[in-house]
């Protein structure tokens, strides 16, 4: 019964953090146009939107004022993302816009993203560029053993290198390395970090990126799993709770994926169902009486979105479940009136599953923090050769509380 009631607070618990959760403010400033730093809570939306505008209040409890790039020159989120206001043109067109600061040395880099786009800028000596890969179809003609014929090709413009190129003359080194420069995030941060290492022995540039770097981390957990027991071809079910333990590593990949973790780990938990089952599997139609006691090694490959907040990070999940069945203690037996015959059966060792998951993280600090999650998993054995144990499925509601903190 106690268990029931942990049970209960948990879900009480998430319930209560995500209602009363953060506004997606983040310690943060903004610079003004006449060059004053207000420190103060931005809020983190996504990268087209933030492009767009800044919202920021001085204190937590405060209404946000929305500022538009003509507003103030600079805003930047602790920890995160850093934006100045630059005038750009874009498919002929001047505007103002909020680019996402880079990289900061002898050479400035920016990134855009749209809705549907990415757009990099670079900077040198006030003279900002845009670097495009943007492509074109090339048609081919020609004569073969049908007669004439025509192909089309697509060709990146490399027009981002021919820049490059001409940015960074002054360094063979750079130049050396930007025919092997694909048009992506990491690598023009890095051909621009090492053009100033090579050029600038007195400073060193800034990344502004490091918050965005892949990490791994490790999360140790304990719960509480609701388990429901019951045949394919029988409408009854038997029911436990227990207890469970669990370690994970969750991998952030890199900036575009942000959002976006790998988890995989284990978690140990045991069953013991027992209970009859009125069922098809025979042609009369009798009851089953079924024992099965053992113990559950589950090793999950899961995705998880994560939502852009700071401090309060609701998230869900997907994942794949491989288990292995441990110390299988089990028995079937035919229930006819007062006889009961036994069944042969046998027990998969091995099963498989899918689970729905969602809860909350709670940041403490940069690289550490607490999370409640729910899942609901559904699992069968992993082969089918009629046996009574083969139409065994087990749905389950898994209550779980961790601590994640980064090793790498």
């Amino acid at each position: 019964m106690r268990k029931k009631y942990f049970l209960l607070f948990l879900i009480f618990l998430q319930l209560n953090i995500i209602g009363t959760g953060q506004k997606g403010l983040n310690p943060g400033y903004i610079i003004t146009n006449d060059f004053d730093t207000l420190r103060g809570y931005i809020k983190l939306k996504s990268n087209f939107e933030n492009s767009e505008s800044c919202e920021y209040a001085q204190t937590e409890n405060q209404i946000p004022v929305v500022y538009s790039p003509n507003d103030i020159r600079a805003y930047r989120i602790e920890n995160s993302k850093y934006y100045l206001s630059k005038d750009i043109v874009m498919d002929s067109v001047k505007k103002k816009i909020f680019l996402e600061y880079l990289v900061d040395g002898i050479v400035d880099l920016y990134y855009l993203k749209d809705p549907g786009n990415e757009y990099y800028f670079i900077e040198k000596d006030t003279l900002l560029m845009q670097l495009s890969n943007d492509g074109s179809i090339v048609t081919v003609k020609g004569m073969g053993g049908q007669g004439e014929y025509e192909s089309n090709y697509f060709k990146n413009s490399n027009q981002y290198k021919r820049i490059l190129q001409y940015l960074f003359q002054d360094s063979k080194e750079t130049l050396a390395e930007i025919p092997n420069t694909a048009f992506d995030y990491r690598p023009l941060i890095k051909i621009t970090k090492d053009y100033h290492k090579s050029v600038c022995k007195d400073n060193n540039c800034i990344d502004f990126t490091k918050s965005t770097n892949k990490g791994l981390f490790l999360e140790p957990y304990l719960g509480f799993i609701y388990s429901r027991m019951g045949l394919k071809t029988s409408e009854d079910y038997v029911n436990e709770l227990k207890p469970y333990v669990g370690l994970q590593l969750r991998l952030k990949p890199f900036k575009g994926f942000s959002k976006w973790n790998l988890l995989v780990g284990f978690n140990y938990s045991a069953n013991n169902f027992e209970g009859d089952f009125e069922n098809s599997l025979n042609q009369y139609g009798l009851p089953y009486w079924i024992h099965a006691k053992y113990s559950v090694l589950r090793v999950p490959l899961a995705i998880e979105y994560t939502m852009p907040f700071e401090n309060l990070q609701p998230f869900v999940s997907l994942s794949y479940n491989n288990i292995i069945l441990l110390n299988t203690d089990y028995e079937v037996v035919r229930v006819y009136g007062n006889s009961r015959t036994p069944e042969e059966t046998y027990f998969r060792k091995y099963q498989y599953g899918a689970s729905f998951g969602f809860g909350v993280k709670f940041k403490i600090e940069n690289d550490t923090y607490f999370f409640l999650k729910n899942e609901f998993e559904y699992r069968i054995p992993g082969a089918n050769f009629g046996y009574v144990l083969d139409q065994s499925r087990v749905y389950s509601y898994m209550i779980s509380a961790g601590f994640g903190f980064k090793i790498k």
